[in-house]
């Protein structure tokens, strides 16, 4: 699978800030999921996903590190770049 582009703008903030998107192998077939990582001295922490499916990108936030389920839904979008923008102003912590 290949990452959806982004705007010039966005691909800037997100290596100014140490994100980088990683395609994710495990998805069912029909369906894409793209992982959103923070790389911090080394470490790479998982700050959620946006999957598609059915013609929509739905974007997944961790907002909590301890619970059942770490990851929220935070939006669905027919953009990419909607459903990226929608993981990081909503995760507020990293696994």
């Amino acid at each position: 699978m290949t990452i959806p582009e982004v705007s010039t703008e966005l691909r800037q903030s997100l290596e100014r800030h140490r994100f980088s998107l990683r395609p994710q192998p495990d998805a069912r077939p029909g369906e894409e999921i793209v992982g959103v990582v923070l790389e911090d001295g080394g470490e790479t922490f998982h700050a959620g996903r946006v999957d598609h499916h059915l013609g929509l990108w739905s974007a997944f936030a961790v907002v909590r590190n301890t619970g059942l389920f770490r990851l929220d839904e935070v939006g669905r979008h027919e953009s990419f770049e909607h459903a990226m923008l929608d993981v990081l102003m909503s995760f507020t912590h990293v696994e």
